[in-house]
């Protein structure tokens, strides 16, 4: 993390390490400092103390810096950053950045996430803007959260290694006749739901077509995952990036704020399927030219999907893509930056 700065335009608060939410901020960081704005990046983490102490600690903090404004990324950092501008002395615009479904997580057996699900949910309104990376997050926000539409701004996460589809995209075998590769979406964790993705590859070779299935190395599901596909007498390698002409990206995720790896698939030329009651991967997916949308999540609607993927020639899609450029994505992060510059500034006007 960077030195705190006098001289800083913009903080990003940030949670877990390993929360999506942690690279998205860095990838704005770096695409920003490209573009001359001076940001600096908080881990609450790292702060001293617990709770109050904690958010007390990040509060001195943005004293110090006296940023323009603080994006909190993700549920966590986004509900310390709005606690903390409560005990600075000069208060900054706070945008709090949302990149998973609040409504999914109140459901969560994990009591801190229904609790943070919860926080969200009351305390959202309080911020300058927030942020979604979908259209479907931004309506759970502008409904779910009393956030005027107004203020609930959708700004597509930056994909760090979009590139041009017409300059990389292999030689594709179109259909099922030589069988598919199911690329696993993701790291094999419950969030994906990985085994809704051996199940639909299971369901493919009872269909009579050769399957390989693709996963990331490691992850909490990893070893059910295996045994999951030899149950289904399937082939399973780790994934080395070589995954050949007849290759299909397909994540199970019943519930997505975006769906990063599905763009990425996309800017291989590679189509991708997800589940279509996930909401927020219609954002990341374009229906019979970068992949298809699964009508439900079980093992046959997702084998329908997978075969009609399949068929696709994922092209002429770069203006779509480059939505997901970090430089684009940082552009409109600032323009939702100002717009919370703004509404703060209105709200300490004082009447003459």
């Amino acid at each position: 993390m960077s030195s705190a700065r006098p001289d800083t335009d913009l903080v990003f608060v940030v949670g877990a390490p390993d929360d999506p939410a942690t690279a998205t901020a860095a990838t704005w960081a770096t695409a920003l400092a490209a573009m001359g704005v001076r940001t600096d990046t908080i881990a609450v983490r790292t702060l001293p103390g617990r709770g109050g102490a904690r958010v007390a600690a990040l509060a001195a903090r943005l004293d110090a810096v006296a940023p323009r404004a603080v994006v909190g990324a993700g549920t966590a950092a986004a509900l310390a950053a709005l606690a903390a501008r409560e005990l600075t002395t000069r208060p900054p615009a706070v945008v709090a950045s949302e990149h998973a479904s609040l409504v999914a997580r109140r459901r969560s057996r994990v009591p801190a996430v229904r609790i943070g699900a919860l926080q969200a949910r009351r305390r959202y309104r309080s911020a300058d803007v927030v942020i979604a990376s979908s259209h479907a997050l931004a309506a759970e926000i502008n409904a779910g959260c009393g956030v005027p539409a107004s203020r609930s701004l959708i700004v597509p996460p930056p994909v760090a290694d979009v590139v041009s589809v017409e300059g990389v995209r292999a030689a594709r075998a179109a259909g099922t006749a030589r069988g598919l590769t199911v690329v696993v979406a993701g790291d094999l964790s419950a969030a994906n739901d990985p085994l809704r993705v051996v199940a639909a590859a299971g369901e493919l070779d009872r269909r009579g077509i050769a399957v390989e299935l693709v996963v990331r190395p490691g992850g909490a599901l990893s070893e059910t995952v295996r045994r999951a596909a030899v149950s289904h007498g399937l082939a399973i390698r780790a994934d080395d990036g070589a995954w050949g002409p007849s290759a299909v990206v397909v994540l199970g995720a019943t519930s997505a704020g975006f769906g990063a790896e599905l763009v990425r698939a996309a800017a291989r030329g590679v189509p991708a399927v997800a589940v279509s009651t996930a909401l927020g991967v219609a954002d990341a997916i374009v229906p019979g030219v970068t992949g298809e949308l699964a009508v439900a999540g079980d093992a046959v609607a997702l084998a329908d999907a997978i075969v009609a993927a399949s068929h696709l020639e994922v092209a002429g899609v770069d203006d779509w893509l480059a939505r997901f450029a970090p430089a684009s994505s940082a552009r409109l992060l600032l323009r939702a930056v100002d717009l919370a510059v703004a509404h703060a500034d209105a709200g300490r006007a004082v009447p003459v």
